[in-house]
Protein backbone atom coordinates (compact mmCIF):
# COMPACT_ATOMS: atom_id res chain seq x y z
CA UNK A 1 0.00 0.00 0.00
CA UNK A 2 2.94 1.96 0.30
CA UNK A 3 2.75 4.18 -2.98
CA UNK A 4 -1.45 4.21 -2.99
CA UNK A 5 -3.09 6.81 -3.83
CA UNK A 6 -4.96 8.32 -0.71
CA UNK A 7 -8.24 7.83 -1.68
CA UNK A 8 -7.81 4.03 -2.75
CA UNK A 9 -6.57 3.28 0.16
CA UNK A 10 -9.68 4.66 2.16
CA UNK A 11 -11.44 3.23 -0.72
CA UNK A 12 -13.40 6.62 -1.35
CA UNK A 13 -14.35 8.73 -4.50
CA UNK A 14 -12.10 12.00 -5.42
CA UNK A 15 -15.11 13.72 -4.29
CA UNK A 16 -16.11 11.90 -1.36
CA UNK A 17 -18.13 13.81 1.84
CA UNK A 18 -16.35 14.16 4.98
CA UNK A 19 -18.67 11.85 6.47
CA UNK A 20 -17.85 9.25 3.76
CA UNK A 21 -14.32 9.63 4.58
CA UNK A 22 -14.42 9.21 8.31
CA UNK A 23 -17.49 6.30 7.54
CA UNK A 24 -14.60 4.49 5.46
CA UNK A 25 -11.95 4.89 7.80
CA UNK A 26 -13.58 3.64 10.90
CA UNK A 27 -14.70 0.82 8.88
CA UNK A 28 -10.87 -0.15 7.95
CA UNK A 29 -9.91 0.74 11.49
CA UNK A 30 -12.04 -2.02 12.65
CA UNK A 31 -11.07 -4.38 10.03
CA UNK A 32 -7.49 -3.65 10.66
CA UNK A 33 -6.90 -3.95 14.49
CA UNK A 34 -4.01 -6.85 15.50
CA UNK A 35 -6.59 -8.71 17.73
CA UNK A 36 -9.01 -9.35 14.50
CA UNK A 37 -5.60 -10.35 12.82
CA UNK A 38 -4.24 -12.66 15.18
CA UNK A 39 -1.95 -14.50 12.03
CA UNK A 40 -0.63 -11.34 10.43
CA UNK A 41 -0.59 -8.41 13.31
CA UNK A 42 2.63 -6.78 11.42
CA UNK A 43 0.58 -6.53 8.28
CA UNK A 44 -2.11 -5.41 10.40
CA UNK A 45 0.24 -2.26 11.93
CA UNK A 46 1.11 -1.12 8.79
CA UNK A 47 -2.05 -1.35 6.96
CA UNK A 48 -3.26 0.87 9.63
CA UNK A 49 -1.09 3.12 9.81
CA UNK A 50 -1.29 3.90 5.84
CA UNK A 51 -5.09 4.53 6.81
CA UNK A 52 -4.53 6.53 9.28
CA UNK A 53 -2.40 8.88 7.23
CA UNK A 54 -4.46 8.95 4.45
CA UNK A 55 -7.25 9.90 6.86
CA UNK A 56 -5.12 12.91 8.78
CA UNK A 57 -4.96 14.17 5.05
CA UNK A 58 -8.41 13.47 3.77
CA UNK A 59 -10.21 14.60 6.44
CA UNK A 60 -8.57 18.13 6.75
CA UNK A 61 -9.67 20.29 4.31
CA UNK A 62 -6.53 22.13 3.56
CA UNK A 63 -4.36 19.58 3.66
CA UNK A 64 -6.86 17.60 1.05
CA UNK A 65 -6.86 20.47 -0.97
CA UNK A 66 -3.08 20.64 -1.53
CA UNK A 67 -2.59 16.83 -1.76
CA UNK A 68 -5.98 16.69 -4.31
CA UNK A 69 -3.53 19.57 -6.20
CA UNK A 70 0.57 18.28 -5.58
CA UNK A 71 -0.14 15.14 -4.72
CA UNK A 72 2.09 13.84 -1.59
CA UNK A 73 4.47 16.45 -2.27
CA UNK A 74 1.96 18.93 -1.24
CA UNK A 75 1.25 17.11 2.68
CA UNK A 76 5.13 15.55 3.13
CA UNK A 77 6.44 18.51 5.47
CA UNK A 78 3.20 17.49 7.73
CA UNK A 79 4.66 14.75 8.38
CA UNK A 80 8.39 14.34 10.40
CA UNK A 81 11.58 12.83 8.39
CA UNK A 82 10.79 9.91 8.52
CA UNK A 83 7.12 10.00 6.84
CA UNK A 84 4.31 9.96 8.55
CA UNK A 85 3.97 8.82 12.57
CA UNK A 86 0.89 8.25 14.99
CA UNK A 87 2.34 12.08 16.72
CA UNK A 88 1.07 13.26 13.51
CA UNK A 89 -2.60 11.96 13.98
CA UNK A 90 -5.07 14.89 14.90
CA UNK A 91 -8.03 12.96 14.81
CA UNK A 92 -8.27 10.38 17.57
CA UNK A 93 -11.43 11.07 18.94
CA UNK A 94 -12.88 9.64 15.79
CA UNK A 95 -11.33 6.10 16.51
CA UNK A 96 -11.00 6.28 20.55
CA UNK A 97 -14.42 4.56 20.94
CA UNK A 98 -13.44 1.63 18.57
CA UNK A 99 -10.46 1.08 20.67
CA UNK A 100 -12.74 1.29 23.90
CA UNK A 101 -14.56 -1.73 22.53
CA UNK A 102 -11.69 -4.11 21.87
CA UNK A 103 -10.19 -3.34 24.96
CA UNK A 104 -13.30 -3.65 27.09
CA UNK A 105 -14.90 -0.30 27.21
CA UNK A 106 -13.77 2.66 28.66
CA UNK A 107 -10.28 3.94 28.93
CA UNK A 108 -6.94 2.29 30.32
CA UNK A 109 -4.95 4.34 33.49
CA UNK A 110 -2.48 4.75 30.64
CA UNK A 111 -5.13 6.69 28.24
CA UNK A 112 -6.07 5.95 24.74
CA UNK A 113 -2.82 7.59 23.64
CA UNK A 114 -1.00 4.80 25.24
CA UNK A 115 -3.28 2.10 23.77
CA UNK A 116 -2.12 3.28 20.16
CA UNK A 117 1.11 3.31 21.20
CA UNK A 118 0.89 -0.13 21.71
CA UNK A 119 -0.78 -0.51 18.99
CA UNK A 120 2.01 0.67 17.15
CA UNK A 121 4.61 -1.17 18.52
CA UNK A 122 5.74 -0.32 22.35
CA UNK A 123 5.85 3.50 23.26
CA UNK A 124 9.26 3.53 23.28
CA UNK A 125 8.68 4.93 19.88
CA UNK A 126 6.11 7.76 20.46
CA UNK A 127 8.40 8.57 24.11
CA UNK A 128 11.02 9.37 21.64
CA UNK A 129 8.75 11.18 19.46
CA UNK A 130 7.35 13.18 22.20
CA UNK A 131 10.77 14.20 23.22
CA UNK A 132 11.80 15.04 20.53
CA UNK A 133 10.12 18.73 19.62
CA UNK A 134 7.62 20.47 21.94
CA UNK A 135 4.25 21.95 20.50
CA UNK A 136 3.98 23.62 16.80
CA UNK A 137 1.98 26.94 17.38
CA UNK A 138 -0.38 27.75 14.52
CA UNK A 139 -1.82 31.30 14.09
CA UNK A 140 -2.74 32.98 11.16
CA UNK A 141 -2.47 37.47 9.78
CA UNK A 142 -3.90 39.45 7.25
CA UNK A 143 -1.81 40.83 4.59
CA UNK A 144 -2.95 42.86 1.48
CA UNK A 145 -1.87 43.09 -2.36
CA UNK A 146 1.01 45.44 -1.57
CA UNK A 147 2.31 43.40 0.89
CA UNK A 148 2.38 40.17 -1.83
CA UNK A 149 3.58 42.60 -5.05
CA UNK A 150 7.37 42.10 -4.25
CA UNK A 151 7.25 40.46 -0.92
CA UNK A 152 7.40 41.81 2.21
CA UNK A 153 8.72 41.93 5.55
CA UNK A 154 6.16 41.66 8.94
CA UNK A 155 5.95 41.08 12.46
CA UNK A 156 3.47 39.63 14.64
CA UNK A 157 3.72 39.38 18.51
CA UNK A 158 3.05 35.93 20.23
CA UNK A 159 3.11 34.58 23.72
CA UNK A 160 4.86 31.11 24.01
CA UNK A 161 6.70 28.54 26.54
CA UNK A 162 9.96 29.21 26.36
CA UNK A 163 13.39 27.79 27.33
CA UNK A 164 14.06 28.62 30.87
CA UNK A 165 16.83 31.06 30.59
CA UNK A 166 17.72 30.53 34.57
CA UNK A 167 18.48 26.84 34.08
CA UNK A 168 19.12 26.28 30.84
CA UNK A 169 15.61 24.39 30.31
CA UNK A 170 17.17 21.44 32.43
CA UNK A 171 14.30 22.57 35.04
CA UNK A 172 17.21 21.76 37.56
CA UNK A 173 18.67 24.43 39.50
CA UNK A 174 22.24 22.59 39.58
CA UNK A 175 21.83 20.89 36.58
CA UNK A 176 21.62 17.40 37.89
CA UNK A 177 18.59 15.00 37.09
CA UNK A 178 18.78 11.34 38.95
CA UNK A 179 17.14 8.30 37.03
CA UNK A 180 13.31 7.92 37.68
CA UNK A 181 12.64 5.12 40.20
CA UNK A 182 9.05 4.05 38.93
CA UNK A 183 10.56 3.43 35.19
CA UNK A 184 14.73 2.44 35.98
CA UNK A 185 15.07 5.22 33.14
CA UNK A 186 13.41 3.48 30.37
CA UNK A 187 10.73 6.32 30.18
CA UNK A 188 7.76 3.01 29.55
CA UNK A 189 5.98 1.19 31.85
CA UNK A 190 5.18 -3.18 30.96
CA UNK A 191 1.45 -4.36 31.89
CA UNK A 192 0.25 -7.69 31.30
CA UNK A 193 -3.02 -8.66 31.18
CA UNK A 194 -3.98 -12.42 30.17
CA UNK A 195 -6.66 -13.01 28.11
CA UNK A 196 -7.59 -16.58 27.26
CA UNK A 197 -4.65 -18.08 25.86
CA UNK A 198 -3.00 -15.21 24.98
CA UNK A 199 -0.83 -12.28 27.29
CA UNK A 200 -1.29 -8.88 25.92
CA UNK A 201 1.27 -6.99 27.11
CA UNK A 202 0.68 -3.32 26.76
CA UNK A 203 3.85 -0.81 27.04
CA UNK A 204 2.90 2.89 28.22
CA UNK A 205 4.76 6.06 29.10
CA UNK A 206 5.70 6.27 32.93
CA UNK A 207 3.30 8.53 34.40
CA UNK A 208 5.75 9.71 37.37
CA UNK A 209 9.11 11.20 34.57
CA UNK A 210 6.46 11.49 31.52
CA UNK A 211 8.44 9.42 29.59
CA UNK A 212 11.86 11.31 30.00
CA UNK A 213 13.17 8.95 32.56
CA UNK A 214 14.77 10.81 34.62
CA UNK A 215 13.37 13.22 37.21
CA UNK A 216 14.13 16.51 39.00
CA UNK A 217 15.30 16.98 42.35
CA UNK A 218 16.00 20.70 43.08
CA UNK A 219 13.54 22.44 40.89
CA UNK A 220 14.46 26.02 39.57
CA UNK A 221 13.02 28.53 41.14
CA UNK A 222 11.97 30.11 38.26
CA UNK A 223 10.72 27.46 36.11
CA UNK A 224 9.58 25.27 39.45
CA UNK A 225 11.53 22.40 37.39
CA UNK A 226 9.45 22.71 34.00
CA UNK A 227 11.98 23.78 32.42
CA UNK A 228 10.51 26.64 30.25
CA UNK A 229 8.31 29.79 31.24
CA UNK A 230 5.74 32.18 29.18
CA UNK A 231 7.58 34.40 26.87
CA UNK A 232 6.16 37.33 24.97
CA UNK A 233 7.57 37.57 21.71
CA UNK A 234 7.92 39.49 18.29
CA UNK A 235 8.84 37.31 15.06
CA UNK A 236 9.20 38.94 12.00
CA UNK A 237 7.74 37.50 8.78
CA UNK A 238 9.37 37.33 5.31
CA UNK A 239 6.00 37.36 3.26
CA UNK A 240 7.27 35.51 -0.27
CA UNK A 241 5.62 37.62 -3.70
CA UNK A 242 2.82 36.34 -5.34
CA UNK A 243 1.58 34.41 -2.11
CA UNK A 244 -2.07 33.11 -2.06
CA UNK A 245 -4.91 32.91 0.69
CA UNK A 246 -4.57 30.21 2.65
CA UNK A 247 -0.68 29.91 2.03
CA UNK A 248 1.49 28.72 5.44
CA UNK A 249 4.59 29.92 6.12
CA UNK A 250 6.68 28.00 8.75
CA UNK A 251 9.07 29.82 11.55
CA UNK A 252 10.81 26.72 12.71
CA UNK A 253 11.68 26.67 16.45
CA UNK A 254 9.38 29.81 17.65
CA UNK A 255 6.68 26.78 18.40
CA UNK A 256 6.27 25.97 22.54
CA UNK A 257 9.81 24.69 23.95
CA UNK A 258 8.99 21.22 25.56
CA UNK A 259 9.25 20.31 29.27
CA UNK A 260 12.97 19.53 30.79
CA UNK A 261 14.96 20.37 27.86
CA UNK A 262 13.10 19.24 25.02
CA UNK A 263 13.51 21.92 22.23
CA UNK A 264 10.78 23.92 20.89
CA UNK A 265 8.47 22.96 17.99
CA UNK A 266 7.49 25.29 14.54
CA UNK A 267 5.16 28.10 14.35
CA UNK A 268 3.04 27.89 11.59
CA UNK A 269 1.67 31.03 10.17
CA UNK A 270 -1.83 31.17 8.06
CA UNK A 271 -2.16 34.28 5.50
CA UNK A 272 -5.09 35.51 5.01
CA UNK A 273 -5.32 38.47 2.05
CA UNK A 274 -7.09 40.85 2.54
CA UNK A 275 -9.73 41.71 0.01
CA UNK A 276 -8.82 45.09 -2.18
CA UNK A 277 -11.49 47.76 -2.76
CA UNK A 278 -9.92 48.63 -6.06
CA UNK A 279 -8.81 45.56 -7.26
CA UNK A 280 -9.40 41.52 -7.98
CA UNK A 281 -7.32 38.72 -7.89
CA UNK A 282 -7.46 36.56 -11.02
CA UNK A 283 -4.39 33.91 -10.28
CA UNK A 284 -1.52 36.00 -11.17
CA UNK A 285 -3.55 38.95 -12.78
CA UNK A 286 -5.51 41.68 -11.18
CA UNK A 287 -9.01 43.33 -12.42
CA UNK A 288 -10.01 47.21 -12.02
CA UNK A 289 -12.49 49.28 -13.37
CA UNK A 290 -12.46 52.78 -14.36
CA UNK A 291 -14.89 55.13 -16.14
CA UNK A 292 -14.30 57.33 -19.09
CA UNK A 293 -16.92 59.64 -21.05
CA UNK A 294 -18.94 58.43 -23.95
CA UNK A 295 -16.69 60.92 -26.02
CA UNK A 296 -13.22 59.71 -24.20
CA UNK A 297 -14.54 56.44 -25.34
CA UNK A 298 -15.44 56.93 -28.89
CA UNK A 299 -12.60 59.51 -30.01
CA UNK A 300 -10.33 57.38 -27.58
CA UNK A 301 -8.57 59.57 -24.73
CA UNK A 302 -5.46 59.38 -22.01
CA UNK A 303 -6.71 58.63 -18.47
CA UNK A 304 -4.93 57.57 -15.11
CA UNK A 305 -5.44 54.61 -13.54
CA UNK A 306 -4.81 53.51 -10.05
CA UNK A 307 -2.17 50.36 -9.61
CA UNK A 308 -0.56 48.51 -6.69
CA UNK A 309 2.80 50.99 -7.75
CA UNK A 310 0.97 53.61 -7.98
CA UNK A 311 -1.12 55.44 -10.89
CA UNK A 312 -0.23 55.20 -14.56
CA UNK A 313 -0.98 56.40 -17.71
CA UNK A 314 -2.75 54.24 -19.79
CA UNK A 315 -4.45 54.97 -23.26
CA UNK A 316 -8.32 54.25 -24.15
CA UNK A 317 -8.19 53.65 -27.90
CA UNK A 318 -10.95 55.20 -30.03
CA UNK A 319 -14.30 53.26 -30.36
CA UNK A 320 -13.88 51.43 -26.94
CA UNK A 321 -16.60 49.48 -25.88
CA UNK A 322 -18.38 49.18 -22.49
CA UNK A 323 -17.05 46.37 -20.69
CA UNK A 324 -14.06 46.21 -23.06
CA UNK A 325 -11.08 45.00 -21.14
CA UNK A 326 -8.05 46.60 -21.79
CA UNK A 327 -4.35 45.03 -20.37
CA UNK A 328 -1.38 46.78 -18.98
CA UNK A 329 1.57 44.67 -18.54
CA UNK A 330 3.48 43.34 -15.69
CA UNK A 331 1.16 45.36 -13.36
CA UNK A 332 0.28 42.03 -11.91
CA UNK A 333 1.58 40.21 -8.97
CA UNK A 334 4.92 38.03 -9.15
CA UNK A 335 4.57 34.71 -10.48
CA UNK A 336 5.62 32.15 -8.08
CA UNK A 337 6.61 29.51 -9.96
CA UNK A 338 8.13 31.76 -13.32
CA UNK A 339 9.50 34.36 -13.93
CA UNK A 340 8.22 38.23 -14.40
CA UNK A 341 4.69 39.11 -13.34
CA UNK A 342 1.11 38.80 -14.25
CA UNK A 343 -0.78 41.85 -15.60
CA UNK A 344 -3.65 44.42 -14.67
CA UNK A 345 -6.98 44.08 -16.49
CA UNK A 346 -8.55 47.27 -16.81
CA UNK A 347 -12.57 47.32 -17.42
CA UNK A 348 -13.64 50.44 -19.46
CA UNK A 349 -17.13 52.05 -18.03
CA UNK A 350 -19.28 54.44 -20.25
CA UNK A 351 -20.40 57.20 -18.05
CA UNK A 352 -23.68 58.81 -19.83
CA UNK A 353 -24.86 62.37 -18.80
CA UNK A 354 -27.85 62.74 -16.91
CA UNK A 355 -27.87 66.54 -17.36
CA UNK A 356 -27.26 68.74 -21.13
CA UNK A 357 -27.10 72.04 -21.87
CA UNK A 358 -28.74 73.03 -25.28
CA UNK A 359 -25.48 73.30 -26.74
CA UNK A 360 -24.80 69.87 -26.18
CA UNK A 361 -28.39 68.68 -26.76
CA UNK A 362 -28.04 70.39 -30.76
CA UNK A 363 -24.66 68.66 -31.40
CA UNK A 364 -25.91 65.42 -30.10
CA UNK A 365 -29.07 65.43 -32.40
CA UNK A 366 -27.13 66.58 -35.27
CA UNK A 367 -24.34 63.65 -34.29
CA UNK A 368 -27.93 61.89 -34.86
CA UNK A 369 -28.55 62.96 -37.82
CA UNK A 370 -25.56 62.40 -39.28
CA UNK A 371 -25.13 58.26 -38.29
CA UNK A 372 -28.73 58.16 -39.28
CA UNK A 373 -27.45 59.30 -43.31
CA UNK A 374 -23.91 57.11 -42.64
CA UNK A 375 -26.64 53.76 -41.79
CA UNK A 376 -29.05 54.01 -44.19
CA UNK A 377 -28.91 51.49 -47.12
CA UNK A 378 -28.00 51.93 -50.79
CA UNK A 379 -31.46 51.38 -51.63
CA UNK A 380 -32.89 54.16 -48.83
CA UNK A 381 -30.40 56.91 -50.61
CA UNK A 382 -31.81 55.91 -53.91
CA UNK A 383 -35.49 56.86 -52.81
CA UNK A 384 -34.06 59.47 -51.31
CA UNK A 385 -34.83 58.99 -48.22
Amino acid sequence: MTEEDYYDILGVDRDASKSEIKKAYRKKAKRYHPDKNPENQDEAREKFKKISEAYEVLADDEKRKRYDRYGKNGVKQEFGAGGFDWSDFSHRDDVEDIFSDFFGGGRRAGGFEDIFNSFFGGARRRTSSRRSRGRDLRMSIDVSLKDIREGSEKTVKLNRKAQCEKCGGSGSKSGNKSTCPKCGGSGEVKTAQRRGFQQLVTITQCDRCDGRGDIVEDPCSRCNGEGRVEKRETITLNIPAGAKNGDRLRVRGKGEAGPQGVPPGDLYIILKIRPDEDFERKGDDLITETSVTMTEAALGAEIDVPTLEGRVNMKVPPGTQPGDLLRLPDKGLKRRNGSGYGDQLVKINVKIPEELNEKQKELLREFKGIEKEKNKSWFERIRGK
